[in-house]
C-alpha cells in the first residue's frame, strides 16, 4: 500500500525531530537546526530506500555470521553516508557513536511507526 504525501511529509518532520532528539543526548551529534533536521530525515529515507538493501544483501554472510548484529555496523555506515551528504550541517563525532545513534533512531522510529507501509 503507497503512502500519500501527507502521511510522508508528517513522518519526515516526527523523523527530523527524532534527529533533533539524538542532537540533545549525544553530545557528539551536531545538528544545525530543524531544517537540517528534516534535510537528514529526507537523506536517511533516500539511503534506506536505495542503499541499504545492497549493503544488506552483499553483507548477508557476515550478518548471518554474526547473527545479525552486523545490521548495526550497516546503519552506522547509512548514518555515516548522511553525514557525508549533509557534513558542515551535521556531524557526530565518531563512527561508533553513529552506531548508537543509528540504534538509537532506529528503536524510535520503530515505536513511532515511521517507515512502515
Amino acid at each position: 500500500m503507497k503512502k500519500g504525501i501527507i502521511r510522508f511529509v508528517f513522518e519526515l518532520v516526527i523523523g527530523a525531530g527524532v534527529i533533533l532528539l539524538m542532537s540533545y543526548l549525544f553530545e557528539g551529534v551536531y545538528v544545525k537546526d530543524f531544517q537540517t533536521a528534516c534535510l537528514v530525515a529526507l537523506v536517511l529515507s533516500l539511503l534506506n530506500t536505495f542503499v541499504k538493501p545492497l549493503l544488506s544483501l552483499l553483507a548477508f554472510p557476515i550478518t548471518m555470521m554474526t547473527l545479525g548484529l552486523f545490521h548495526l555496523v550497516i546503519n552506522g555506515v547509512i548514518l555515516q553516508l548522511a553525514i557525508q551528504v549533509l557534513t558542515p550541517d551535521f556531524q557526530i563525532e565518531s563512527f561508533g557513536l553513529s552506531i548508537v545513534v543509528a540504534l538509537c533512531i532506529s528503536i524510535l522510529y520503530s515505536l513511532l511507526g515511521i517507515g512502515k507501509d
